[in-house]
């Protein structure tokens, strides 16, 4: 018997102009015991739905489920029926029976509790019969569980005193505190670095295969999918259009739209012919080092230093991408807003187009801000939600003395729409009018507006789905190949530095321990970190073996 049956569920939401619309329309599923069902799909394909009507945390009288059955089946108690279930029966079930691991957990964990705080509360609700010491020692042997240092210690911290990989294990030891029969967990490692990313994925196998959980895993990862997968369905739409065998899915996918998915991956897209970059340096870091100081005391003396890059060179030709990879903390977004000038250097020095522009002031450097230019990885958070994208573009434009009236800087802006191939109506619309990749693409014609010579990219494609990711990917290396742009691209995502970079720099603890051309490094790195960041990437074909 299935642990959890799902048949026919139709989840309808209702809008703001109040209409109702499905988001899930009648698919069929079971996750079966000690066994990872994945579900696919790219953003609004309606997995998250499929996993909140499951726990029964949609907002309530803006959403009904006109069809369907969602049946979960504990070991030692008779079927329930979730859909139907009253709340105080759901509070029972929820956290108990079933755990859920959200993606983002510092919007999960409550800031002004302690870890062990938190921890304690769901032991006090689903495990009342346990006393304070008996709760405080769970708590601990939770913590050990999923590998968090110095356990005893960490219960008294707080969220925000952990790392982002230490906060998602808790997420997860919150989540399988009570031992739950069935785990759902929601894109878990979206926005972790890959060590740490599979750190977590062997850590719920480990659990899963110890405990006999079932497990529902949502993602849009396929390389994720072919690590951990017993089963997998694929949605487009609210429908499931795909579902079988892991193997079978991923070796012999039957559904177009699942092949235009595993096609669009960036190690599968076709890498285009190598251009040999302009010999001359267009940037070039020496010995780049940024220190932060770190002060104590009542009077607030500097003790030490935060040494985020230390001792960094580095150089970025004309045509030529370079990939900047490496960890959260390593020092990758440091470099690039030094470089840039956002953040002061502490000792080195920085050249672009062959000048020192270490020391320069302000008043100097502005002139040449036109010739550096960066898209970060939110664009919602660079374009201004209160400006239609014609003031986005034409402004800097005016700004710097680039065309003769603002006729010119408007056909300039309907010109460089077309280029990141964007319609020309979209002067006239506001960011929020967009997808997530239509607002990148924006954030990266707004990089393009003043015509720069070189564009730092950081973590632009980390958040965006397969398809879109691949779109975005071929317009940049275009966008470099057609106008000789030198671009440093931040990453960690290796099949991206696979198919867009020339050359790569792997950074760690502020420092580059690897560098070259990007086929030598991937199949022969000489560092032991680059061989360790390479074998935790996960891959269709390597992970596909593995578990097929």
């Amino acid at each position: 018997m299935s642990l959890l049956s799902i048949e026919g569920l139709v989840t309808e939401l209702r809008n703001a102009e109040d209409r109702w619309f499905a988001a899930v329309a009648g698919i069929d599923l079971a996750v079966e015991p000690g066994q990872t069902f994945c579900l696919v799909g790219e953003s609004g394909s309606g997995k998250s739905v499929t996993a909140l009507s499951v726990m029964g945390l949609l907002p309530e009288r803006r959403h009904r489920h006109p069809r369907g059955r969602v049946v979960f089946h504990p070991v030692d108690h008779p079927p329930m029926e979730l859909l139907s279930a009253e709340q105080a029966q759901l509070a029972k079930v929820r956290g108990g029976a079933i755990g859920m691991i959200f993606q983002e957990p510092m919007t999960s964990l409550n800031p002004v509790l302690t870890i062990g705080e938190q921890l304690n509360e769901v032991l006090r609700l689903h495990r009342p019969s346990l006393g304070a010491s008996e709760r405080r020692e769970r708590t601990i042997a939770a913590l050990d569980e999923v590998s968090i240092p110095q356990p005893a210690e960490r219960v008294a911290e707080y969220p925000h005193r952990l790392s982002g990989g230490q906060r998602q294990r808790v997420m997860i030891a919150m989540a399988l505190i009570c031992e739950p029969r069935l785990l759902i967990a929601d894109e878990p490692t979206t926005a972790l670095d890959v060590t740490v990313q599979a750190g977590i994925l062997r850590l719920i196998r480990e659990l899963q295969e110890r405990r006999g959980m079932g497990v529902l895993f949502i993602t849009h990862d396929f390389g994720v999918v072919a690590q951990i997968a017993d089963s997998v369905g694929v949605m487009r739409r609210g429908e499931l259009v795909e579902s079988g065998p892991a193997s079978a899915v991923l070796r012999r996918p039957a559904h177009d739209y699942t092949r235009s998915l595993i096609a669009a991956l960036p190690e599968r897209l076709p890498r285009p012919p190598a251009r040999q970059p302009k010999p001359e340096p267009l940037v070039e870091v020496d010995q780049l080092s940024v220190h932060f100081p770190v002060r104590r005391g009542f009077l607030r003396r500097v003790v030490d230093h935060v040494r985020a890059v230390d001792g960094v060179s580095l150089s970025v030709q004309p045509g030529e991408v370079v990939a900047l990879v490496g960890e959260s903390g390593c020092g990758k977004t440091t470099l690039g807003r030094a470089l840039l000038r956002l953040l002061p250097v502490t000792a080195g020095e920085l050249r672009l187009e062959g000048r020192d522009i270490t020391q320069l002031p302000p008043r100097a450097l502005r002139p040449l801000r036109r010739r550096m230019q960066v898209v970060f990885q939110d664009p919602g958070s660079s374009l201004n939600p209160r400006l239609p994208v014609l003031t986005t573009l034409t402004e800097p434009m005016r700004v710097h003395g680039i065309g003769a009236d603002d006729k010119e800087r408007r056909r300039r802006a309907a010109e460089l729409l077309e280029r990141v191939e964007m319609p020309a109506d979209s002067l006239w619309r506001y960011p929020h009018e967009f997808s997530g990749g239509q607002r990148q693409r924006l954030a990266i014609a707004r990089a393009l507006v003043l015509e720069p010579r070189f564009v730092l990219c950081d973590e632009v494609t980390s958040a965006l789905d397969v398809s879109v990711q691949a779109g975005i990917l071929k317009l940049l290396r275009r966008l470099v190949d057609e106008h000789d742009l030198g671009m440093l691209f931040i990453t960690h995502n290796m099949g991206v530095v696979e198919y867009l970079a020339d050359r790569m720099a792997v950074m760690r603890n502020g420092r580059v321990v690897e560098s070259g051309p990007v086929a030598r490094v991937l199949r022969e790195p000489e560092h032991e970190y680059t061989r360790t960041l390479l074998a935790a990437v996960p891959r269709l074909a390597s992970g596909d073996e593995a578990r097929g």
